[in-house]
C-alpha cells in the first residue's frame, strides 16, 4: 500500500499539488521507453518494496521513503544536474519527492504508475 501521508487517496492528494509547479511528468507508460536516457533513476519507494523488486539498471538509486524524510534530498546534490527520473509505486510518492527537489535542473517525475508498469 502507498503511504499518501495526511491524504486518503491518489486524488485527495493531487487536488492540493500545484502542478504548474511541477517538474515534467510522464506516465510510466511513456517513461518505460525511455528508462536508458535517464542519467539517474530514483526509487524513492519503501524498503519492503524494493526487496519485493526493483530497476537493475545501474543508475537506479534507491533512496527509501525521501517523501518522508526531505534531509535526505542532500545526499543528492551530485545529481541535481542530471537528466534524473524519479518513481515510486503509483505516483504520489515521487510527485512529492518532485516537490522537493526544486533545485533539480533536468527532474521528471513518473505519475501516475510506477515500478510495477516500469519493469
Amino acid at each position: 500500500n502507498a503511504d499518501y501521508g495526511e491524504f486518503q487517496t491518489f486524488q485527495h492528494y493531487f487536488k492540493r499539488i500545484n502542478l504548474s509547479a511541477m517538474p515534467s511528468i510522464l506516465s510510466a507508460e511513456e517513461a518505460k521507453p525511455l528508462l536508458s536516457t535517464f542519467e539517474v533513476i530514483l526509487d524513492v519507494r519503501s524498503q519492503k518494496e524494493w526487496d519485493e523488486g526493483h530497476l537493475t539498471l545501474p543508475s537506479v538509486r534507491f533512496v527509501e521513503s525521501l517523501h518522508l524524510n526531505p534531509e535526505k534530498a542532500a545526499s543528492l546534490e551530485d545529481v541535481k544536474d542530471k537528466k534524473v527520473l524519479v518513481h515510486c509505486g503509483s505516483g504520489v510518492r515521487a510527485t512529492k519527492c518532485g516537490e522537493l527537489l526544486t533545485n533539480f535542473t533536468n527532474l521528471t517525475v513518473v505519475c501516475p504508475g510506477g515500478y510495477a508498469q516500469l519493469a
